[in-house]
């Protein structure tokens, strides 16, 4: 196994920085000429990897720094493959989308300039994803991790109106990262994967707390959850990858890693999956009260990241398939997640409008984009054909076998939120759907966003059959 095909993928999307100045046609050929060969890369490293069985663990190891240890290393199993290639695949369909939503026919926010400072921090958030998913050690997360931070601030307030929230964004990101830095003060060496296994109980159980909080604050649980709904004034394509395949999603692959290599016990376990069970609670009281389609999807993100947290919690009881329904969940949630935000992203463009009060009859004025909102939405409350039916059943059957009463309040607050979703989503799907689209709405659509989003929804239907085989190959390491 060639690790240094993986490091490539990993960096090539760094080089969309150059791009900063570049403007037009010219920024996004070659914004999707970058991405779509890291994409490439990485698409035959994932090939030679599964050639080869797939058992193995190959750990590369590229820099150290003293009393801590590694730095810098690459992870290559069947985890960070897996959600390497789907991240790398997302970017590369929302570098082809942003083509046309990122230009001056987009009605909501018309962009005459600026084009190639939109590519460069998306690439800045690509690759900095990229390294934190192939992460060996807690100081590659950190170093990650504030550089997807710096990219959502400078994403968020792309459009230059949204500073407060870009910076909410920010410092939430730095306090996971602070609560980082002190486990990895706890740890010294042992903040390397490989060694974590083999450390005192007492200092797993400390550093495993504050990573906990650090990764559900990573994914807008807690006291901290209004900084991803605020988010959304970003550019759709930035808020598609943050909640698909970058920032949300990593918080729990994260500490799945730290679960997988620690073992650490079951002292959190009411912890974690309390915290998760009462945000989960709090959504399905936000999901009636929105109008506006991107806050209705970011909160939908926290329950579903959420969701993720939970069949972690079971893994704390020594349960295999927790990590595994944890990465499948992921991973399904990817490619719903960003459908949904590209069908919203078509109303912006043809429409000028995500507020869901002001949207009717998209069946006949947006027929590619109603077939994607109905089943991106209808997908994120479990409904077939998309993956997070399976995910969702799988998590529901297996924590009905964890202690005490979660074995009725983990799969109960799953199967309750997903009901509490479809029955809003219904709600809107009549007007929104079925309705009368006003007489004097110009509507205008892209070719190239319909062709993705249709590519899209493919994926997401083919993807679930593909990696429930895969995720089962996971286990614990330490």
């Amino acid at each position: 196994m060639n690790g240094e095909i993986f490091l490539a993928s990993a960096l090539l999307p760094f080089l969309l920085l150059l791009l900063f100045k570049l403007e037009g046609r010219a920024a996004d050929a070659v914004a999707s000429t970058i991405i779509g060969i890291a994409l490439l890369i990485n698409a035959y490293g994932t090939y030679d990897f599964f050639q080869g069985g797939a058992e193995k663990v190959y750990h590369y190891a590229y820099a150290s720094g003293g009393n801590l240890g590694e730095v810098l290393g690459l992870n290559v199993d069947v985890a960070s493959v897996l959600m390497g290639f789907t991240s790398l695949l997302i970017a590369f369909l929302l570098v082809l989308y942003a083509a046309d939503y990122m230009g001056p026919r987009n009605r909501a926010h018309p962009l005459e300039g600026g084009k190639g400072k939109f590519y460069a921090f998306f690439g800045l958030l690509t690759g900095a994803s990229m390294v934190f998913i192939y992460s060996t050690n807690l100081v590659q997360f950190i170093v990650a991790l504030e550089l997807m931070a710096i990219a959502l601030l400078y994403l968020v307030d792309f459009y230059g109106d949204a500073r407060g929230k870009a910076l909410k964004g920010f410092l939430v990101l730095n306090l996971a990262v602070l609560l980082m830095v002190i486990a990895t003060a706890i740890l010294g060496n042992g903040q390397e994967l490989a060694k974590m296994g083999s450390l005192a109980q007492s200092t797993k159980d400390t550093a495993f707390t504050l990573l906990i909080f650090a990764a559900l604050t990573m994914s807008s649980q807690l006291f901290f959850y209004s900084w991803l709904p605020d988010a959304t004034a970003g550019p759709v394509p930035a808020s598609a990858y943050v909640h698909a395949a970058s920032i949300v999603p990593l918080g729990s692959f994260m500490l799945f890693r730290v679960i997988q290599y620690m073992n650490p016990g079951k002292d959190d376990f009411w912890l974690l999956g309390l915290l998760t069970v009462a945000l989960i609670v709090l959504m399905m009281i936000y999901y009636p009260l929105q109008r506006d389609g991107k806050r209705l999807i970011a909160y939908s993100t926290i329950a579903q990241a959420g969701v993720a947290y939970i069949t972690l919690a079971y893994a704390l009881l020594g349960h295999v398939e927790g990590l595994q329904i944890a990465v499948y969940q992921v991973v399904n949630h990817a490619f719903v997640k960003a459908l949904a935000f590209m069908s919203v992203g078509v109303f912006a463009y043809s429409l000028g409008t995500t507020d869901f009060t002001m949207i009717k009859g998209i069946r006949k004025s947006l027929p590619w984009a109603s077939i994607g909102w109905f089943l991106s939405f209808f997908g994120l409350a479990g409904v077939l054909p998309l993956g997070l039916f399976f995910s969702k059943a799988f998590t529901i059957m297996s924590t009905r076998h964890a202690q005490g009463i979660a074995s009725w309040l983990f799969p109960g607050t799953v199967l309750f939120d997903a009901a509490i979703f479809l029955v809003v989503t219904l709600l809107w799907f009549r007007e929104i759907f079925f309705g009368e689209p006003a007489p004097s709405t110009e509507v205008h659509s892209s070719k190239l966003m319909c062709a993705v989003m249709i590519t899209l929804i493919l994926i997401g239907i083919v993807a679930p059959w593909v990696t429930l085989d895969i995720v089962m190959k996971i286990g614990f390491v330490g």
